[in-house]
């Protein structure tokens, strides 16, 4: 299996590993515009409100998906879910994004842009040690991001990196990043999951970082084991004084263990799971929107769908209410034919493509095109994608359209259809922002341009969009963008998943992420009395 195979399994994904959210794997499941307000650091703290008073003690045992004995607890090789999961007990990054999708602040307190957004400027806190009693500094950070740029990195984060020529500590508790061009949405990217601090000079793979958990044992595929860390630079938290994140990875076993009590969480349950579970008198459920979107893609320069009238009809042709229903039991939202939703603070709305079988006659009348489509599908692509493409077939019938679903086996999807046939079943998910959702599937020089769609003037939008310090114009920008896409592009926009987790009903403190943060919540959980 290739490095792009790998990433595209899950619901949850990204590009080259569900942690780095330009993952494929992460991407199939897988900002608030900085203006000048947020560009300048706005210091935003997370928004859970505490119905009840937080409670300390007790272990928490967690049941998480897709873990391998292969893990490993370094962050320049995170590749799991898993693994995802224990960077956040293990580590914290400059910022992080609240559940409220806005920056806030973690180990940098404040960060500022000068030169247009292309060197940024981070004052970080003064109050931080690692968990072996080493004072944290900016040259420890300037190590740790170092770690995952350059040609002989392995870190699945590199691709971010390349837009930075410099890192350095200017005194102990300042950093300064250069980049190659101004980017407002580059403190975005110091969110990501695997850009922890690591003091300089101990093996990474001892797992030492500021967290607020302390590795005791790590059996990797199978059980990781933490206690509370004594010195977390946010004294009230963790809550819990052990943390066990047990490895379960098929999701039926993790709802059983769940019911059972043997946990008191079960990470990404699927819809199907949701109506077994969801009158229980033990256990809860936890939902939130996402960023994560399913789609059918079609190849723009290759015949037939380098007609636009073929691919409108197409567009018309879906019934989307009808496979949210049927593939995700509902728990969703309909697509649009575009990557943004309103999870995006700069979201603004376009018509809705509605099923509408004699628009789609219209057009396929006048594509000229005639015979079957070739839709090409496999059940990893993610949950009902098989049905998804036997509803589309139904309803483009109505049209008189004739679909012809295309079921193959799992193994080799990514690497024999994905991008390789011109009409199949994918998936993208966990992008950090608005410039991110547009580049990875739509710009000309992405590796991830599935639908081979290329557009100058899309590419420039982009370009004059990350310069921009002004909220409204930036928006504006990304308006068009989305807009081109919406009209041209090569994606059927079918839906876009929910975030579901279950959680043992004593369990207080939890909160939905709508960019897959819900690793975070193990810090700000608590057992009620």
């Amino acid at each position: 299996m290739n490095e792009k195979q790998a990433n595209r399994h899950r619901n949850w994904d990204s590009s080259n590993n569900p942690l780095l959210q330009i993952d494929r794997r992460a991407l199939l499941r897988g900002a608030v515009g900085l203006g000048i307000a947020g560009a300048v650091g706005r210091i935003v703290q997370p928004t859970a409100v505490f119905a009840q008073t937080p409670r300390r003690g007790g272990k928490f045992v967690a049941g998480i998906g897709t873990g391998s004995t292969t893990d490993s607890i370094d962050p320049v090789y995170l590749s799991s879910v898993a693994s995802l999961f224990v960077s956040y007990q293990l580590g914290n990054r400059l910022l992080e994004r609240t559940t409220d999708g806005k920056l806030g602040a973690e180990l940098a307190e404040s960060w500022e842009p000068s030169n247009g957004g292309k060197i940024w400027t981070f004052s970080l806190r003064k109050d931080v040690t690692f968990h072996n009693g080493k004072e944290f500094t900016a040259k420890d950070m300037v190590y740790s991001l170092n770690r995952h740029r350059g040609p002989d990195t392995k870190s699945g984060a590199a691709a971010l990196m390349k837009a930075i020529t410099d890192i350095t500590a200017d005194g102990p508790h300042q950093l300064t990043v250069t980049l190659s061009a101004p980017d407002v949405n580059f403190p975005f990217l110091m969110t990501n999951a695997a850009l922890i601090a690591q003091p300089e000079g101990e093996d990474p793979d001892k797992g030492i970082g500021t967290g607020p958990f302390i590795l005791d044992s790590a059996q990797p595929g199978v059980r990781y084991n933490f206690n509370r860390n004594p010195k977390y630079f946010r004294p009230e938290q963790p809550f819990f004084d052990e943390l066990e994140l047990l490895i379960i990875n098929d999701g039926t076993a993790r709802m059983s263990a769940l019911l059972a009590g043997s946990t008191q969480y079960a990470s990404d349950l699927t819809p199907n799971l949701v109506g077994r579970i969801k009158n229980s008198s033990s256990v809860k459920i936890d939902m939130a929107d996402t960023t994560n979107f399913k789609y059918f893609v079609m190849q723009t320069n290759q015949a037939p769908f380098d007609n636009p009238d073929l691919r409108l009809a197409l567009k018309y042709a879906v019934d989307r209410n009808l496979i949210l229903k049927t593939t995700l039991a509902g728990y969703g939202t309909i697509g649009n034919d575009n990557p943004i939703n309103s999870v995006y603070p700069l979201y603004s709305e376009l018509p809705q493509h509605t099923y509408d079988p004699d628009k789609a006659t219209f057009y396929y009348k006048k594509s000229g095109h005639s015979g079957a489509i070739e839709l090409y599908t496999a059940d990893s692509v993610f949950p009902g994608a098989v049905n998804a493409v036997e509803v589309f077939q139904q309803t483009a019938a109505k049209a008189g359209i004739n679909i012809n679903p295309k079921r193959v086996p799992d193994d080799g999807y990514w690497s024999d259809i994905w991008m390789k046939k011109p009409f199949c079943v994918s998936g993208f998910g966990s992008l950090a922002t608005e410039d991110q959702a547009l580049t990875q599937p739509f710009a000309s020089d992405s590796p991830w341009n599935d639908g081979n769609w290329y557009r100058p003037e899309f590419d420039k939008l982009l370009v004059q969009a990350r310069s921009e310090l002004d909220v409204e114009k930036r928006k504006a920008f990304y308006h068009e963008a989305a807009k081109m896409i919406w009209e041209d592009g090569g994606h059927i926009t079918l839906m876009f998943s929910k975030s579901i987790n279950g959680l043992a009903k004593n369990v207080q403190g939890f909160v939905g992420d709508h960019f897959h943060g819900e690793a975070k919540n193990f810090a700000r959980c608590w057992f009620e009395a």
